[in-house]
């Protein structure tokens, strides 16, 4: 191969450019006009990780511009970047320069390029953070936000698999709120616990609560050998892992969860995928608590605004009424003093008047009661049910049987106890409203396995109930409203062969399976 100038007499021996282009340091290849790699220097071959003689008459990833003159350099000297890949799970960033065109024994193209690999990750992790720092200014919600976020996490170099855990609402078990890499999320949660309970380690709990983050090489051979994982064996061999780092979300130095990451088969944890990992922890962390700060700052707007609400019914309302029944009672004695049978009539109406504005009364009470929340975030879920139930037997003549399982009291943030008595007072009120029960049941309960709260409304009545709160009643909609926050539903039904009502209402703290507060997560 020779050197061919613009004058054909004057020759240069091939071996003289082969050796002074090859031993720079930078990548060299000369490219052909079909795009081919026609020879590449020992820098290249080794940034493009390949022999040089496997490289040559390859397809260059390079894309040149086509210019008429030999020697015409290109308008523009800037770098340009392409992909390329050395092999499997081993894909390259390389930023190349497109040089003259030049005859070395054939037409070609000089290309000059390093590898930018290392760049081009923090580029896109600069990226991805400023991505999910858009997302949590947007309106979606912490579960979308944190999806997204594990999106961003999974396309980094040597990521096989990202979950993204926090604390559900209660505080004391772990969720699953993001996850990407694995075809199956569902059955997750339950497989783990049934790999605790045969005594597997959980290493979750370990970086949230030593605060830092855990990195554990090997770990996918070590469950797959570990008997006591058996449950989970499928579940974590559906990913080419080997390496697990669990990176805590922490948040005024409070742990909220956990940034778990899988890394693929020869992609070992490294300096630069461990400080982006925490970084990307830290925004999850952030948008955890400013999720967390956005509901309890909704709970207080909304307590306050039923606290003014029954303010004003108390003060105008409940007052006008019963200015009417003093009126009505007043009409009363004027009708003693009036002759039959025009007196009759007026006592009569006098009578029902008064009947009516009683009944509103007891309707309006009823409802300035159910409008103070503060009474179950003060006094506890179940004495809060108690007192209501002790008014509204009380005021109707119906008995109500109370149950609530204590292990809904401890696991209740106010938002949760809330909800739960609302819901509650919202069937109770509706049944002796409209059903004319003599007895009533209520049941609150914790179905562990499946981690939902169940509420059960049963009365005797004639089953009024469900007519009243159908489908367009608006205690129906608020009592779903209400379990929708908590991914729950609710339900009504005939019961005892259409004599009473059953309500039904099911709130889902958490999918699968729940942990107690001292387990976490593989």
């Amino acid at each position: 191969m020779t050197y061919e100038p613009e004058d054909p007499g004057e020759a240069v021996p091939s071996r003289l450019w082969e050796i002074a282009l090859g031993g720079l340091p930078a990548g060299i290849a000369l490219v052909d006009s079909s795009g081919r790699i026609q020879w590449i220097n020992p820098a290249g071959a080794a940034i493009m990780g390949r022999a040089a003689g496997d490289l040559a008459g390859a397809i260059a990833p390079f894309r040149l511009i086509r210019r008429s003159a030999e020697n015409e350099m290109p308008s523009e000297t800037g770098e340009s970047v392409c992909a390329w890949s050395a092999g499997p799970q081993d894909e390259r960033w390389l930023g190349y320069q497109e040089g003259a065109r030049v005859r070395l024994g054939g037409e070609g193209t000089l290309v000059v390029f390093r590898d930018v690999t290392e760049q081009q990750t923090q580029h896109r992790r600069v990226a991805a953070l400023a991505r999910t720092a858009a997302g949590m200014a947007s309106n979606g919600s912490l579960e979308e936000v944190l999806g997204a976020m594990a999106a961003e996490v999974q396309v980094s170099p040597g990521v096989a698999g990202t979950q993204i855990m926090t604390f559900a609402p209660g505080g004391d078990r772990l969720q699953l709120m993001g996850s990407a890499g694995f075809a199956q999320v569902e059955p997750f949660f339950e497989l783990l616990m049934a790999s605790r309970d045969r005594g597997a380690d959980l290493a979750t709990l370990r970086s949230m609560g030593e605060r830092r983050q855990c990195v554990l090489p090997g770990r996918k051979a070590e469950m797959l050998a570990d008997p006591r994982w058996e449950p989970m064996h499928d579940y974590v061999s559906q990913l080419a892992w080997e390496d697990f780092v669990s990176t805590p979300l922490i948040s005024r130095d409070k742990p909220l969860g956990a940034l778990n990451v899988y890394l693929a088969r020869g992609c070992p944890a490294n300096p630069a995928i461990l400080e982006f990992l925490e970084a990307m922890a830290e925004q999850a962390a952030l948008a955890v608590d400013y999720a967390t700060l956005i509901d309890q700052e909704r709970v207080s707007v909304r307590r306050e605004e039923r606290k003014r609400l029954g303010r004003e019914l108390h003060d105008s309302v409940v007052q006008h009424v019963f200015s009417i029944g003093m009126q009505a009672k007043a009409l009363s004695g004027m009708g003693k003093r009036l002759s039959d049978p025009l007196a009759e009539r007026v006592r009569a109406a006098a009578a029902e008047v008064t009947g009516l504005v009683d009944a509103v009364q007891r309707d309006l009470r009823g409802v300035v009661l159910a409008l103070q929340p503060s009474v179950p975030a003060e006094l506890g879920l179940s004495t809060a049910l108690h007192t209501l139930v002790k008014g509204i037997e009380r005021r109707h003549d119906v008995s109500v049987d109370l149950a609530v399982d204590p292990l809904v009291e401890t696991m209740s943030t106010p938002a949760f106890v809330e909800d739960v008595y609302q819901i509650v007072s919202e069937a109770l009120h509706n049944a002796v409203k409209h059903a004319a029960p003599s007895e009533v049941g209520v049941d609150v309960g914790f179905d562990r396995s499946a981690g939902v709260v169940w509420i059960d409304v049963v009365d005797d009545g004639h089953g009024a109930a469900a007519d009243s709160a159908g489908p367009s009643g608006f205690g129906l909609i608020s009592m779903r409203d209400r379990a929708g926050r908590w991914g729950g539903s609710v339900t009504i039904a005939p019961e005892r062969e259409h004599k009473g009502t059953r309500v039904r209402a099911e709130l889902r703290i958490q999918h699968g399976g729940v942990p107690d507060p001292q387990e976490g997560t593989a």
